[in-house]
């Protein structure tokens, strides 16, 4: 006899049962991977309902198509790291469902009223907890101006993440997930090296990329040299206070369920901790000669690679990084970090040639940020 599972890992148990005890009898019955795909596909649905414009909830097709409904991707168009995902996909021209998600909150002009932003809505970060659950990740709850989820942890209110429905599994690493997408897929022309020390070489360079501080390059206000948009600048100064605000509310709106408040409270932990930096002259000095020491390092590797690309003849997920970093700080004016840096300069030019990159990258930032006049197609 098979019992249909009503619900597993964060959704609500039967009346008067114990969740646990329920589990536990639904997987004898049916068998742990039964219940694992119910319980994925029931957190993946309700995933989906975060998005108030279905309209953006849309399959993408590319020259290679893949099993129908496979890959299944939370991102937003503007997101650091939702680029470099879908940069990957469409240098693979992965075929893949885009869910594309509305990052920051918007307030009602007559009203007032705070919408919040829909990462941060209880079922998508129910999938991600998920996800993090399956990797064993804390959850960051301090401010570092980073994005780095295997050096500083999970934030559960954060895209992208990719829902393999093929392997049953939710990735929130941005690293992995390319990784992933790479190696779930042969036949497509691979970005991740089979040479053992090329492949060492990309990984030290997604890691500099994954450390490079361009959380705080965007929000963060520098004293004497902040060249970024007007309007994104105007944008930045309720940006803390808003996020606080939709968290505290939705705080008080799940007290009864304790992996939501969780991830709820460390989210506003870290928000909060980064308002206290973004006019600190300290800490945005430190978090801008970061990047130009990574720069540095970027230029020396380029110098000493003689190869068309970076780990080697071919492009790798390394090219693809880094040209979503270099692009961003050529959005928010920091292209100044490396203009004496004849190499890089070099290599930006050839990187944002890349198809791939003009799309899910040049015109993604376009189309979804305030206009910068130092970023053009």
């Amino acid at each position: 006899m098979k019992v249909a599972p009503q619900t597993c890992r964060g959704l609500t148990s039967p009346p008067g049962e114990s969740l646990r005890f329920f589990c536990a009898a639904v997987m004898a019955l049916n068998g742990s991977n039964a219940m694992d795909e119910y319980a994925l596909k029931v957190l993946l649905e309700k995933a989906r309902h975060s998005i108030r414009d279905k309209a953006r909830a849309t399959e993408i097709r590319q020259n290679r198509g893949v099993e129908p409904g496979r890959f299944i991707l939370f991102h937003a168009a503007m997101s650091f790291c939702s680029q470099k995902v879908r940069a990957t996909l469409a240098q693979k021209g992965i075929t893949f469902e885009s869910n594309e998600m509305l990052i920051l909150g918007s307030r009602d002009p007559a009203t007032g009223a705070l919408t919040p932003a829909e990462n941060f809505a209880p079922d998508y970060v129910r999938l991600r907890l998920r996800g993090g659950s399956e990797l064993g990740l804390r959850l960051v709850e301090d401010y570092s101006g980073l994005s780095s989820v295997s050096t500083i942890g999970l934030d559960a209110c954060a895209v992208p993440t990719l829902v393999d429905v093929k392997e049953g599994k939710v990735i929130v690493d941005s690293i992995r997930i390319c990784m992933h997408i790479d190696q779930a897929v042969p036949g497509s022309s691979p970005l991740v090296p089979a040479d053992a020390t090329k492949l060492l070489m990309m990984q030290r360079q997604l890691h500099a990329v994954d450390v490079t501080p361009h959380p705080a390059l965007l929000y963060g206000f520098h004293p004497e040299d902040d060249a970024r948009p007007e309007l994104l600048k105007q944008a930045m100064v309720p940006v803390y206070d808003d996020k606080v605000e939709a968290l505290e509310r939705l705080v008080a709106e799940n007290r009864d369920d304790a992996d939501l408040l969780r991830a709820y409270e460390a989210k506003i932990a870290k928000e909060k901790g980064g308002k206290a930096v973004r006019h600190d002259a300290q800490f945005q000095h430190a978090v801008r000669g970061r990047a130009r020491e990574t720069l540095l390092r970027l230029a020396q590797d380029l110098e000493a690679s003689r190869t068309a690309w970076l780990c080697g003849p071919e492009i790798t997920l390394a090219d693809l990084f880094w040209a979503v970093s270099l692009v961003r700080l050529t959005y928010l004016g920091l292209d100044t970090l490396w203009r004496d840096l004849p190499s890089v300069r070099n290599y930006y030019l050839e990187l944002v040639r890349l198809p791939a990159i003009k799309q899910e990258v040049i015109r993604a930032t376009i189309e979804s940020m305030p206009a910068s006049s130092h970023l053009a197609m």
